[in-house]
This record gives structure tokens, C-alpha cells and sequence, in this order.
């Protein structure tokens, strides 16, 4: 032991052994952070990641609604109100499926039109193709939905949000197909150009937070968008059942990615085409602001605006008391 100690002491008090010691102990520490970070986030990657099964024929079996195959994927659809009523398809936003529509089917279809509603690809219960969302695949798909389901006449086509800014982009490409065009707070803002969601432009990083966070928290929250503060109570629940099949998150990015063209564009076209079109925005609206109304009105000469007081991003589940009236006047002026 005396030997021991005699020779330990003065290594000790060596400054090179402190050195060499602290080292070795930063570096040990530093892996074992490193390691426990990496065990940390893959484990939360893991728990919260929601896709865990394929939309096949036999779950579809048991879904509602219908499906076609069109050239892009396979579509979820639903037809609602009387036969041979004027034909109006409802064009769903950025990430809530054809449920988003369900206060404004009655409305309409009370008012004698057939309601077609759809999910859009990546969506709901529609396929999720690989990409590029950009705003050429869901025009394509609407028109090869008309197609595909034999509708040759023309149409009236309300959407809402960034469906405002598909059925725009449709009208302006096929205006043989549409006879009236309604758009409720449609897309004026860049997609992705929220500074939350302007972070998963950056791959991995995308995927990562969309997986621990923005899927199955921030997505699933719209209470900012009712005017109540609060969504209904089985809002969450229903947001999460399109999550659980593969390819949502994918969907959801490449359209934040890949959509971000200037939605003024399909306006102006809009606007040079001889379409009656009625714009329905809510007051108090901050995700596509209603300050944008008037940029919107001047894109589209012929649009005729209806604010809603107090009407927030999602007046038409809200208030579906002050935009069905609005909806079914607009459609019916017409109508054979």
C-alpha cells in the first residue's frame, strides 16, 4: 500500500494528470449526453409517429363513401342530395379532409343540388402518392375526378383556403367546366411562410418535427381558427384518423414544400375569365387574413364579397347559418 501511495501522490499533483483526467471526463460526459439525446428523440420519434397502417381495398371496404381510380391515386369521394339537382363539388384546404364540409352539405343540399365532397391526395381517405404536391397534381385530380365520374356539364366549385386556391387554378384551366365559382377565405399567403412551418422545409428536420410535434399536436389544434376558441369536441379525434395511414406527413410536407407559388396568379386569371364568383371571408380571420379581401377582389373584378362579422378561418363549419344562405342564393341563380 506504502508503495502505492508513494508513487500515486506525485502523479497527482502532476497538472498533466488534472489535464489528461478532465479531458477524458469532458469527453466521456459528452458521449454519454450525446448518446442519451439520441435514445431520447428517437424514442419520442417512435411513440408519437401515427402511420402505422396502409389504406388497402378491404379497409376501404369498411369506409364511407366511394373511391375511383383516377390517374393520380386512388380518390375518396361522396355524393350527397337529390338526383339530377345542378352539380356542386366542394374543394377541402391544406390538411382537414372532406369533414370539414359537413355543416355545409345540409345547406345545400336542402336547397336541391347535388353535393360532391372529396379528399384530396395525401389526405383523409385518399391515396397518398409519393409528390410533388404541387398545385398541377390537385388540379389534375379534381378534373380527372369530373372525368372519371362522367361529369361533362359544367360545375360550380366552392373551395375554401388552399382549396380556394385549387378551384381558382381549376377555373382559370378548364373554365368550360365551371359555371360559378364560390371561395371562402381562399390562400393568400405563400405556403410554408409561417416561421413554424417554414422550418420543415429542411429535410430530416421536416420529418422529425412533424412526427414529435406539428402532426400530432399542432396540426390537430384549430381552436385559433373558431371564433369560440374552442373546436369541436371530436375534431381532434377525427384529424388523427387520416394520420394513422402512411403517407400523411409525407403529403403534408411536400405540399408545404412544392405549393409555393403565388396563389394571386390563379386569381387574375380567374379574373379575365367570365365566371360569376362570390367571396365569402370572415372579419376576424388571421389565417389567411381578411385584410387580403380587397388584393383578392382587385385579382377578380367580378367577385362579389360577403363578410362575415366576427367569423373566424373556419366560419363555414362555424357559421354555417350566415355562409349557407350566402352559398345556396349564389349557386341557385342560375341553376337549370
Amino acid at each position: 500500500m506504502d508503495a502505492i501511495e508513494s508513487r500515486s501522490v506525485p502523479l497527482m499533483l502532476n497538472p498533466g494528470f488534472w489535464e489528461a483526467y478532465m479531458m477524458r471526463s469532458c469527453w466521456t460526459v459528452g458521449v454519454g449526453v450525446v448518446v442519451g439525446l439520441t435514445v431520447v428523440l428517437a424514442g419520442a420519434y417512435l411513440l408519437l409517429d401515427c402511420e402505422k397502417a396502409d389504406l388497402t381495398p378491404v379497409l376501404r371496404a369498411g369506409l364511407p363513401g366511394q373511391f375511383v381510380d383516377l390517374p393520380g391515386g386512388v380518390t375518396h369521394y361522396q355524393w350527397s342530395g337529390p338526383e339530377g339537382g345542378p352539380v356542386v363539388v366542394l374543394v377541402p384546404g391544406f390538411s382537414v379532409p372532406a369533414y370539414t364540409w359537413d355543416h355545409t352539405v345540409p345547406g345545400l343540399t336542402q336547397a336541391g343540388m347535388r353535393v360532391l365532397t372529396y379528399d384530396l391526395y395525401g389526405r383523409g381517405y385518399s391515396d397518398r402518392p409519393p409528390g410533388p404536391y404541387t398545385i398541377d397534381l390537385f388540379v389534375d385530380q379534381l378534373n380527372d375526378l369530373l372525368t372519371g365520374l362522367g361529369i361533362d356539364q359544367p360545375v360550380d366549385v366552392v373551395g375554401l383556403s388552399m382549396g380556394g386556391y385549387i378551384s381558382a387554378a381549376f377555373s382559370a384551366r378548364h373554365p368550360e367546366r365551371v359555371r360559378r365559382l364560390a371561395l371562402i377565405a381562399p390562400q393568400t399567403v405563400v405556403m410554408g411562410s409561417d416561421p413554424l412551418l417554414r422550418a420543415v422545409t429542411l429535410p430530416g428536420v421536416g420529418e422529425y418535427l412533424f412526427t414529435v410535434y406539428l402532426g400530432p399536436f399542432y396540426m390537430t389544434d384549430s381552436s385559433s381558427e373558431f371564433a369560440s376558441g374552442q373546436q369541436p369536441a371530436d375534431w381532434r379525434e377525427r384529424y388523427l384518423d387520416q394520420m394513422q395511414y402512411r403517407g400523411f406527413r409525407n403529403a403534408l410536407l411536400s405540399t408545404l414544400r412544392n405549393l409555393n407559388g403565388d396563389p394571386f396568379g390563379a386569381y387574375r386569371a380567374v379574373g379575365l375569365q367570365n365566371i360569376p364568383v362570390l367571396l365569402v371571408w370572415g372579419d376576424q380571420d388571421t389565417t389567411n387574413p381578411y385584410a387580403n379581401a380587397p388584393r383578392v377582389q382587385a385579382a377578380i373584378p367580378q367577385a362579389d364579397l360577403h363578410v362575415v362579422p366576427g367569423g373566424k378561418h373556419a366560419l363555414a363549419y362555424e357559421f354555417p347559418e350566415r355562409v349557407n344562405p350566402l352559398l345556396a342564393n349564389f349557386l341557385m341563380l342560375q341553376a337549370p
